[in-house]
């Protein structure tokens, strides 16, 4: 690939205003300047198909518009007429990061098998507000199955040589054909990055936030893992799943050797043979902190590997469970010059998250006791006013009493003796 490849953007639109201006504007902004913008229209009646011919300034754009069945024969369309070796595309929804296309060229180079390089992206709102960052997990036939992991469209780049004439969309499908078409690249490289590279609004005018959606969603995806498993894939399927069980009986040797006390030689040997297992999961962190595994030199990145795992759960602020990580890393001797940074980041976080913890049960404590002193107050002040109630009945029972004649004080004196 060229130290400089062209890279084509796909902006496939069907009435994408207000907001296809701001996703043209973030490639207007890219600092990487050898690019092209395909523009696939589907034949828009709001005014998109006369913003997009009045644009001016941008270095290369095409644009064809002409009605389609739908966003997969409209992404083919623009595919056939791409001319860069790096592939991305940008929703009319979406907004590239500045730097995008210079991370992903230079993440292309560093990895020069990868067939597909996916970062994280930057959630926002309708009005261009910041809601939270998401750092999607590194790819994982089996999680993609089962639906635990789909790699963020908006932050996908392909290499065209190497996705070849899978670079396409099944027409077929009407909804998620992004899964379908991950499922169909399973055998090349896929690179997960942990930099932002797009921002992706979120809200009602998204598919996945529309309940009615899933329906149709959950079919078509069974659906593609159906066409997976029974066409020639199929091999590769059972593969998966053979190397993945296999790993997990090691890790069950792994926690065997800890418990019965079977030895450091033969818990490396096991946990060497075991890093092909899920290294997200709970199990695989149980492990972790009960065998203390060496990180094995046949695998120069796993230790990678799990600092990225810990990185997650920070950023999903669970830093207990990043801790388990990133103190294995520490204990493992494992060099890199972040380690400490996420170590002291994942304490912090623990620490902050207690004292919160601390502080809530506190102030609930001095709530409840406020409530208890309120309600006995309460209680005092009510027995007060049931006992004055009945004080002045029965002085008004008197007074009635004595009113009604019925009898009279007479005072005599007393008698002389």
């Amino acid at each position: 690939m060229n130290r400089e490849p062209l890279v084509s953007i796909i902006l496939c639109v069907r009435n994408g205003m207000p907001h296809v201006r701001d996703a043209v504007e973030s490639v207007r902004a890219l600092s990487y300047a050898n690019y092209e913008l395909v523009v696939q229209d589907g034949a828009s009646t709001d005014g998109t198909l006369e913003y997009l011919r009045s644009i001016e300034g941008l270095l290369s754009i095409s644009i064809v518009s002409a009605p389609d069945t739908g966003i997969g024969q409209g992404f083919n369309r623009a595919v056939q007429r791409c001319r860069g070796d790096i592939v991305g595309s940008v929703d009319a929804d979406n907004l590239l990061r500045r730097d995008a296309l210079d991370i992903v060229v230079r993440r292309f180079a560093e990895h020069p098998d990868a067939a597909v390089v996916y970062g994280a992206c930057q959630m926002i709102d309708a009005d261009r507000k910041p809601l939270h960052a998401w750092t999607p997990p590194e790819f994982d036939l089996l999680r993609l199955m089962e639906g635990a992991v789909v790699p963020p469209f908006a932050t996908s780049f392909f290499s065209r040589a190497k996705c070849g004439a899978d670079l396409c969309f099944d027409e077929a499908f009407r909804t998620v054909a992004d899964f379908d078409l991950w499922l169909r690249l399973l055998d090349l490289t896929i690179v997960r990055v942990l930099d932002v590279l797009a921002e992706v609004r979120v809200g009602a005018q998204s598919s996945t936030w529309n309940a009615q959606n899933y329906d149709d969603q959950s079919a078509f995806k069974i659906r593609a893992i159906r066409k997976l498993v029974g066409g020639p894939s199929r091999p590769r399927v059972i593969e998966k799943l053979l190397e993945r069980a296999e790993a997990g009986i090691y890790l069950w040797a792994v926690d065997s050797m800890a418990v019965i006390g079977g030895g450091q030689e033969l818990i490396d040997r096991y946990f060497e043979k075991a890093a092909k297992s899920d290294l997200s999961s709970e199990r695989f962190r149980d492990v972790l902190a009960r065998a203390r595994p060496h990180l094995p030199a046949s695998d120069a990145t796993l230790g990678e590997r799990l600092l990225q795992c810990g990185i997650q759960y920070i950023e999903r602020s669970r830093p207990e469970t990043a801790l388990v990580y990133f103190e294995f890393l520490q204990a493992a001797g494992f060099d890199h010059p972040d380690l400490a940074a996420w170590l002291e980041r994942g304490r912090k976080d623990l620490w902050d998250a207690h004292t919160a913890t601390e502080v809530a049960a506190y102030l609930q404590s001095e709530i409840n006791r406020r409530d208890r002193i309120i309600a006995e107050k309460n209680d005092w002040w009510s027995n007060e006013v049931v006992k004055r109630d009945a004080t002045i009945d029965d002085i008004r029972r008197e007074n009635e009493w004595m009113r009604s004649g019925w009898r009279r004080f007479v005072v005599r004196p007393p008698k002389a003796s």
